[in-house]
């Protein structure tokens, strides 16, 4: 919006009042066709008739003066008594000057013009900016009925099975989650999506991974052997398989990059202990943790944003709960989309529970959590084991302000969803 622009818009609201007003500040001169249409104009008319019929002998003297003297009569009472010069006057309304009515004209047209350009002239020149910032991203629900309906009518790419996959787990529908990875491993063999594949169906087959997620994770280590999902779905699948060894040196080969990930290190080292464990208990000879695992002080990554979430649980909650009771922990944008921008799953027997939420956590490449200053970190205890929220539900939340200066978050679910 520049000076030329009000300028101009200015030069034309001035024209356009002159020409609205200026009928209404001046009056124009009588003119001469009202006189020669009056009465008067007609009796002068008959009298010149009257004169030529006399010349031509058509009417004597007397029927003549009888014939003025009539004319006369009829002028007399139907002309009102003005002059010639008032006549046409009479006869023709002259307008009349309405200065009040030009000056009420003069101020609200410029006003109602403008009031009327910012209503709809410039709220539609910022319409798509103001739509595009409060338009809010779709629900996870919402984004998985679209997928749905297009991919009904489009073979899809990969991406696409990938993310109706991805939303599926979400939702806890790991049925469709397996499902949807299957075909997307059939359209590219990725070792992330056989990975998720394999995640599926461990999260379908109540956390267990049976031959085919196996089969799958060892596929994808194959190609990647030092991915580091691949690793630690391996580890494991093999200390669920009994191969407690095996699962200890796949571990063990993750363990150089858990020192970045103080979790992912709590973990690593809570399964190599507890394989250890089954191999003394059959009477094997094993490492000690220290020879395995040397204590080191962990360091926290480079420019990664993740969120230390501590959740605890209510007394009334856990009795309204079974032990195994779905718990999920989220992050969500506290200004913008709907779909977490990080989650875990947990059970209530988790609690209390410290867990990680990070950037590697996001539905949708770009809405993690680096993408959001602040965010609202929620963690709720599911009746149904759904991911949206049902009466009954015991949820609680936080809010960050600064994602990147966080520190801890402490959750108590200790609110009941109404």
């Amino acid at each position: 919006m520049n000076i030329s622009f009000w300028g101009g818009l200015v030069v034309l609201l001035l024209i356009a009042v002159v020409m609205v007003i200026f009928p209404l500040l001046r009056v124009r001169k009588s003119r001469s066709l009202a006189y020669k249409t009056s009465n008067i104009q007609l009796h002068e008319e008959k009298i010149k008739e009257l004169d030529i019929d006399l010349q031509e002998g058509r009417i004597d003297q007397e029927a003549y003066k009888l014939a003025c003297q009539e004319l006369d009569r009829e002028l007399l009472g139907d002309t009102p008594i003005e002059s010639k010069a008032s006549a046409a006057e009479h006869y023709t309304p002259a307008p009349k000057k309405r200065p009040v009515v030009a000056l009420v004209i003069a101020v609200l047209l410029p006003v109602l013009s403008l009031l009327v350009y910012g209503q709809l002239g410039m709220n539609a020149s910022t319409a798509p900016e103001t739509a595009a910032e409060n338009k809010a991203l779709p629900s996870v629900e919402e984004m998985v009925l679209e997928l749905e309906q297009y991919l009904e009518v489009n073979p899809g790419e990969l991406q696409d099975w990938v993310m109706l996959g991805r939303a599926y787990k979400h939702t806890g529908r790991y049925g469709e989650a397996v499902n949807a990875f299957s075909t997307a491993s059939s359209i590219e063999q990725n070792p992330q999506v056989m990975l998720e594949h394999a995640e599926a169906i461990a999260l379908a087959n109540g956390e267990k991974f049976n031959e085919e997620s196996h089969a799958l994770i060892l596929k994808a280590l194959e190609i990647e052997p030092y991915n580091g999902n691949a690793l630690w779905f391996a580890g494991v699948a093999e200390y669920q398989f009994g191969n407690y060894r095996q699962s200890i040196e796949y571990l063990m080969l993750l363990s150089e990059d858990a020192v970045e990930d103080p979790e992912v290190d709590r973990s690593i080292r809570l399964y190599i202990e507890k394989a250890r464990e089954q191999l003394i208990a059959a009477g094997e000879t094993v490492p000690s943790m220290d020879e395995l695992l040397p204590a080191r002080q962990s360091v926290p990554a480079e420019n990664s944003i993740s969120l230390q979430v501590s959740v605890e649980v209510s007394e009334e909650a856990r009795k309204n709960f079974a032990a195994d009771a779905v718990v999920f922990v989220y992050a969500k944008a506290q200004q913008g989309p709907k779909m977490p921008l990080a989650a875990q799953r947990l059970r209530l027997s988790d609690l209390p529970a410290s867990i990680v939420l990070d950037e590697s956590m996001g539905m949708v490449e770009g809405m993690n959590l680096s993408a959001f200053n602040q965010v609202v970190v929620s963690a709720r205890v599911s009746r149904s084991g759904g991911a949206i929220a049902e009466s009954g539900d015991y949820i609680g939340e936080v809010v960050v302000d600064d994602v990147a200066a966080s520190g801890n978050v402490a959750i108590r679910n200790d609110r009941r969803v109404p």
